[in-house]
């Protein structure tokens, strides 16, 4: 019993460590991202990788997993890929839900290594993302790394976003 709540805490730890790394890289505040982390990577297909800098910082992250019906962001994805005729790019996908880089070596080639490095390891014939659409940046950085746009002006809040999509095999 005692491993489990080792475990259970060493868990708990790991996913604060990210939340607060992706807290602090986007300026922003969520309650429910710590929750979110750990329910994500109980899904199916689930790959993730961070790195720590020598002083044990974290300097970046990426996650992903396998997108199946009953999930929630596949089942906001689908009705509208469908609109463009492109639902079936969810069909083996592989959803990469967070690529985050801290603010101090962006810009350094770390992205899109560490994109190549995850995609790598997804089983999946294809694989979506979605970025907010005044994301110059991102979308720049998606776009010059093979990534196709499947629908703009996606709703799936009070925000637009935009959705790509890459073949894997």
């Amino acid at each position: 019993m005692q491993d489990e709540n080792q475990e259970t805490g060493c868990e708990l730890c790991a996913v604060q460590s990210v939340a607060a790394f992706y807290q602090e890289a986007w300026q922003v505040s969520f309650a429910d991202i710590a929750p979110r982390f750990v329910r994500h990577s109980r899904y199916p297909g689930y790959q993730g990788l961070v790195k720590l800098d020598e002083k044990s910082h974290m300097v970046w992250l990426v996650y992903g997993y396998t997108s199946r019906p009953g999930q929630y962001y596949h089942d906001l994805l689908r009705p509208a890929l469908q609109e463009n005729g492109k639902s079936d790019w969810l069909d083996d996908c592989f959803e990469l839900v967070e690529l985050v880089v801290a603010p101090s070596v962006r810009g350094s080639g770390i992205g899109t290594a560490l994109l190549n490095q995850l995609l790598t390891v997804a089983p999946n014939k294809t694989a979506v993302l979605t970025t907010r659409e005044n994301n110059i940046r991102a979308i720049q950085f998606y776009e010059r790394n093979g990534w196709e746009l499947l629908k703009d002006s996606f709703y799936p809040n009070e925000k637009a976003y935009r959705i790509y999509g890459k073949k894997l095999i």
